[in-house]
């Protein structure tokens, strides 16, 4: 990681308002933190939803991405507390300055595992273009079969476990190298709209392979944990 700018300057307001809804649904799912990476006048905010807590472990790994116009070019790459990024922006919304926005940059912090393994530079090949709707209908039916998973009052690891467990099943119906995760996880972060069309990537077919949807609302990509197989998203948990 590395931090030569501690400031990124963002286009104006309305950016600011949209990276922050994007982190808010980020803590919502899953809290954590964020690798932010600037490279020129683009930003791209990574947040992770389930991951191996070791390298090696067998649970699939899901990270969004949200990326951001720059009005300035800047060059980052830190990994962050979520919490702290939101904090700051939150001081932007209540100065209500019109124009450039300058969003201070917490120093990086001690990573989590996933942050290490994000296909930086990866060759995709476009696999397919699928419909969102069928995405969001897919959605809807993962939260219900993890829901049947968990029992009553849950405590947080029972639910990650349940979460874990359920989003690693193949979701078949909507192409092959699909997670249930990936329509939950696109439906909860806001990235499908209503009869669009998004984009699946794919780095290759072997272990340790990513695939990626690219929305109207941001990024999800995603791959199973080394040694797993991806059960069928009707067995039953």
């Amino acid at each position: 990681m590395s931090e030569p700018n501690s400031t990124l300057i963002l286009g104006d307001a309305r950016d600011a308002r949209d990276l922050d809804q994007f982190l808010t649904r980020a803590v919502g799912i899953r809290d954590g933190v964020v690798r932010v990476i600037a490279r020129g006048k683009m930003a791209a905010f990574h947040v992770a939803a389930g991951f191996p807590l070791m390298l090696g472990a067998g649970a699939a790994t899901f990270v969004a991405q949200r990326g951001v116009a720059l009005a300035q070019e800047a060059e980052l790459d830190v990994v962050v507390p979520i919490s702290e990024v939101r904090d700051r922006l939150a001081r932007l919304a209540r100065a209500d300055a019109a124009g450039p926005q300058t969003l201070d940059v917490p120093p990086s912090r001690p990573s989590a595992p996933w942050t290490s393994t994000l296909p930086l530079g990866a060759a995709w090949t476009p696999v397919a273009q699928v419909p969102d709707d069928a995405w969001v209908a897919a959605a809807r039916g993962v939260a219900v079969r993890v829901q049947e998973a968990l029992p009553e009052q849950p405590g947080q690891p029972l639910v990650f476990t349940a979460r874990d467990a359920v989003w690693s099943s193949e979701e078949s119906e909507l192409g092959a190298g699909v997670l249930s995760g990936a329509p939950f996880l696109a439906h909860a972060y806001g990235f499908l709209a209503p009869q669009g069309v998004s984009r699946m990537f794919s780095t290759g077919e072997g272990p340790g392979s990513w695939r990626r949807l690219s929305s109207r609302g941001g990024t999800l990509m995603w791959r199973m944990g080394a040694g797993s197989v991806p059960t069928s998203s009707s067995a039953p948990f």
